[in-house]
């Protein structure tokens, strides 16, 4: 069955359309067609089974709305190029992360302007959901220095972690409601960074035997702290 974002999904019994891009797909490409049905999502946690009605509009036949997840992982990582970008955000979506700020470090890779498209990127964490059934979109923060995302740690006082070849594998379940995961660029935060991060509390953490890409990293890591929790 497939799915598509709308962004106010009424309740059982409604009538809705969809957005017109999310339209042409459905009725254009997909050739949707009378009686059909589709799974809708608003990325906040509520998701209805929705059949075609005449007029290209939509009819609700039931409304699900998900509680969100008792543990919130916020990912902070340094922006990797675009392929590996568009992949990481992809896949952050499928294992439900539930925030991503991009990191601008003393090591970041310049990215060129016209890879720097955060309205991509929010339509790569859609489909990301879509393919996942995840009903909560990451939301997606304004790029940010360490510095401030440091600011964004103390706001939100929860159990946080960066990616250190250094620190010390997990040995126990992470009991908190929300916990940060950072990940720096390729070569890793430099020497004043790591400074910064262990005079904040934020501990160094190794999630495999070996040096992982930023995108790896990211998302691997993510993956094994959500398990933790």
């Amino acid at each position: 069955m497939h799915g598509f974002y709308c962004l106010n999904i009424p309740e059982t019994g409604g009538i809705v359309e969809l957005e017109d891009r999310d339209s042409r797909h459905l009725f254009k490409t997909l050739r949707g067609r009378e009686g059909e049905q589709i799974g809708l999502s608003d990325g906040k946690g509520t998701t209805a089974l929705a059949e075609i009605t005449g007029q290209r509009r939509l009819f609700i036949v039931n409304r699900t709305i998900h509680p969100e997840p008792t543990t919130k992982l916020h990912l902070m990582v340094a922006v990797p190029r675009r392929n590996p970008m568009e992949q990481m955000l992809r896949q952050c979506a499928e294992i439900g992360v539930w925030t991503i700020t991009p990191l601008l470090t003393e090591r970041s890779v310049a990215i060129p302007r016209h890879e720097n498209t955060p309205e991509r990127w929010i339509n790569i964490l859609r489909e990301g959901c879509k393919q996942s059934r995840n009903p909560f979109i990451p939301e997606l923060t304004p790029v940010a220095c360490l510095k401030d995302a440091l600011a964004i740690y103390y706001r939100n006082q929860g159990n946080a972690f960066f990616g250190a070849p250094s620190g010390n594998k997990l040995q126990s379940a992470i009991d908190a409601s929300e916990i940060i995961w950072m990940v720096g660029p390729e070569g890793g935060f430099s020497p004043e960074e790591e400074d910064l991060l262990y005079s904040t509390g934020i501990q160094p953490c190794r999630i495999g035997n070996w040096i992982m890409r930023v995108e790896t990293a990211a998302v691997c890591g993510a993956a094994v702290l959500l398990n933790q929790s």
